[in-house]
């Protein structure tokens, strides 16, 4: 989706997903941080998985589906940065994306249980290791926002419209 936002609409649409999705991480991280037991029995509910991926998989869906239906016609750079979308759109779509799906939670919660308590980290070190890692994910955002913007003026209009389609098929199939 960063990527996806940067081709269409530019470095700061990009910035502007990636941002909600570090606020969604951030928000996990600091969750998991400081409620870690109540964490663990929340997902220990027999349903818990259950309506999570349903949630996380319907969002995805739809998301992919209004990539693919798009109203945007492929029409020149020009024009089409005319028909922008405003960075509070592209920020609450990376946020909700990031918040919804199931692997993210999945993601955090298997570090937890995977590195940092069989380790027997301390509190300090649960912390900088958390900050590098949302670091890193800034910095690689950043990066594929960057990245974006700068092949968008090598992409033609259908081409822009076709990576729009295929970006929505993904994301029906990850849903």
């Amino acid at each position: 989706t960063v990527v996806q936002a940067g081709i269409v609409q530019g470095f700061r649409a990009g910035i502007a997903v990636a941002a909600g999705i570090w606020l969604s991480d951030l928000f996990f991280v600091g969750a998991i941080f400081w409620g870690i037991e109540s964490l663990a029995a929340l997902t220990a509910m027999p349903s818990f998985r259950f309506w999570t991926g349903v949630c996380g998989g319907l969002l995805l869906m739809v998301f992919g589906l209004g990539s693919i239906f798009s109203k945007n016609k492929p029409v020149a750079m020009a024009e089409q940065s005319q028909k922008r979308q405003p960075y509070f759109y592209w920020w609450l779509k990376g946020f909700l994306i990031n918040t919804i799906n199931p692997g993210t939670i999945f993601f955090w919660l298997g570090i937890v249980s995977g590195l940092i308590l069989p380790n027997r980290w301390n509190r300090q070190e649960t912390l900088v290791f958390f900050g590098g890692m949302l670091g890193t994910l800034v910095i690689t955002d950043t990066l594929k926002a960057w990245a974006a913007k700068s092949i968008r003026r090598f992409l033609t209009p259908r081409h822009v419209m076709q990576v729009q389609r295929g970006i929505g098929i993904a994301l029906i199939i990850f849903g």
